[in-house]
């Protein structure tokens, strides 16, 4: 069996899911867990450990227009102003290519925590960057 896949995953092996639904008007996704670490000094000048604290998730998404109003015509239909009032659970699939698995990434809890819109002479779409914050995130 061959453990060395050479096929990296590309753009179009990315699908993206919010509340189940596909969106497929995006042009970015980009999402990190971290974990607040520093030095734990005692005796001496050198440190003893490696202290850790909390856990932070955070990304952005950059969306076309289409895909915004989208949303935001989602959350007023269930009673928000716009997708800054919704709580959602992100999908990410990275599909199977060759000997690469599957990869199933879900942020839970994902909120957008601001949008701007805006245009350019000769633009010819409207993408939004916007900015997430989530509470966990399940790798499969």
């Amino acid at each position: 069996m061959n453990f060395f896949d050479t096929k990296e995953c590309e753009w179009s092996d990315l699908e993206l899911f919010l509340n189940g639904a596909k969106v497929t008007k995006i042009q970015s996704a980009k999402y990190k867990k971290s974990v607040e670490k520093e030095h734990l000094y005692a005796a001496g000048s050198n440190p003893i450990s490696i202290q850790r604290g909390n856990k932070s998730y955070t990304g952005s998404f950059r969306l076309l227009k289409g895909a915004v109003d989208d949303i935001n015509r989602a959350v007023k239909a269930a009673g928000g102003e716009d997708l800054l009032d919704a709580s959602f659970t992100c999908v990410i699939n990275y599909k199977k290519k060759g000997n690469r698995l599957l990869q199933i990434d879900t942020l839970i809890g994902l909120e957008f925590t601001e949008y701007e819109r805006g245009m350019e002479q000769n633009a010819k779409s409207m993408p939004i960057e916007l900015p997430i914050l989530f509470l966990e995130l399940k790798s499969v």
